[in-house]
């Protein structure tokens, strides 16, 4: 299929096409172990038409981290609808949990795979971190400036969200006993209760 127009269309469908076929075979074989040849083949595309759509296989992987980080900003924004930070916070939990659940693949190449990038690359993807990070702190600060938090330090408490939750992509199975929704429900529990009884 002969595509003279990178914005039409049909050529945003192929470039979203290569995108997804790329995260797959990214996240199944590793970045240095899937070829410019391979991905080129899997989507029914020459070398010389892959680059038609992407530079190297250093910005395909930067478009899928980039493109997975503004979904999961999105996702956790939406999560931020009320006055209270505690409902906030589960509603973020909820949301993230079913956005990990969902895009697996995409948080396991960010978690794994961000490190291949260039200085230029990486400190975009960082700087999105960094404001997705802060959604979540700006609401603990909030829970504290109420005195609902206990003596713990907040930039530790947000870490830990990210870290329960965006590792799940490597243990967990939502077909398992424990269903996603019950998943944000003990991760909430977890976060606001700890494990020992009173």
């Amino acid at each position: 299929m002969e595509i003279n127009n990178v914005k039409s269309p049909k050529a945003i469908e192929r470039k979203e096409e290569i995108l997804r076929k790329a995260t797959q075979l990214f996240y199944e074989n590793g970045y240095d172990n899937t070829s410019i040849r391979e991905l080129a083949n899997a989507v029914g595309l020459s070398i010389a038409g892959l680059y038609y759509f992407f530079q190297n296989k250093e910005e395909i992987l930067f478009e899928v981290l980039n493109d997975a980080l503004s979904n999961l900003f999105e996702t956790i924004q939406s999560a931020i609808t009320t006055n209270d930070p505690q409902q906030n916070i589960t509603q973020i939990i909820d949301h993230m949990v079913e956005q990990v659940v969902g895009h697996k693949m995409e948080m396991g190449l960010l978690l794994g795979e961000s490190k291949r990038l260039n200085p230029e690359q990486l400190s975009i993807i960082n700087a999105k971190k960094n404001t997705i990070y802060n959604l979540v702190k700006k609401e603990l600060i909030k829970l504290a400036d109420q005195g609902n938090l206990k003596d713990f330090n907040i930039t530790f408490v947000t870490f830990g969200i990210f870290a329960i939750i965006n590792y799940i992509h490597l243990w967990y199975d939502p077909s398992g006993p424990l269903s996603p929704e019950q998943f944000a429900e003990e991760t909430t529990k977890l976060l606001f209760f700890g494990i020992l009884k009173e």
